[in-house]
């Protein structure tokens, strides 16, 4: 999708790179407590998602897929892959791998911006 490989990701997501926006990372923690990091050229994002989160995501990936590939000139964020990361004696953390939708080349024609939740709570 998108003519995005593994090398694009593999570039994009370099930790010699991306060194300066991981110390930033944590300023970029949303209202909900996701961790968000940019990556070093503004073309994906990683998002943080919780177990509840993870189930929706999963569970509306097909209609999600088939509404993107109907659609290829929707702005819907691209997803490009959920990942779990586990470490030793630390708790696993799921990562959600999307393109920076800003970074679009439609960007011109992009007259306001929604950041759009499933919860209600505190919004």
């Amino acid at each position: 999708m998108d003519n995005i490989d593994k090398e694009k990701i593999k570039y994009s997501l370099s930790a010699k790179r991306n060194r300066d926006q991981a110390f930033k990372a944590g300023e970029s923690q949303g209202k909900s407590g996701s961790f968000f990091f940019f990556s070093h050229d503004s073309e994906f994002i990683i998002k943080t998602m919780n177990e509840d989160e993870l189930k929706i995501f999963l569970e509306s990936l097909p209609d999600y897929y088939q509404h993107v590939m109907s659609n290829p000139e929707s702005l819907l964020a691209r997803i490009y892959g959920v990942f779990k990361v586990k470490m030793e004696d630390i708790v696993p953390v799921n990562l959600l791998l999307m393109a920076n939708t800003i970074r679009t080349k439609k960007i011109d024609r992009i007259v306001n911006v929604f950041d759009l939740k499933g919860s209600i709570i505190n919004r």
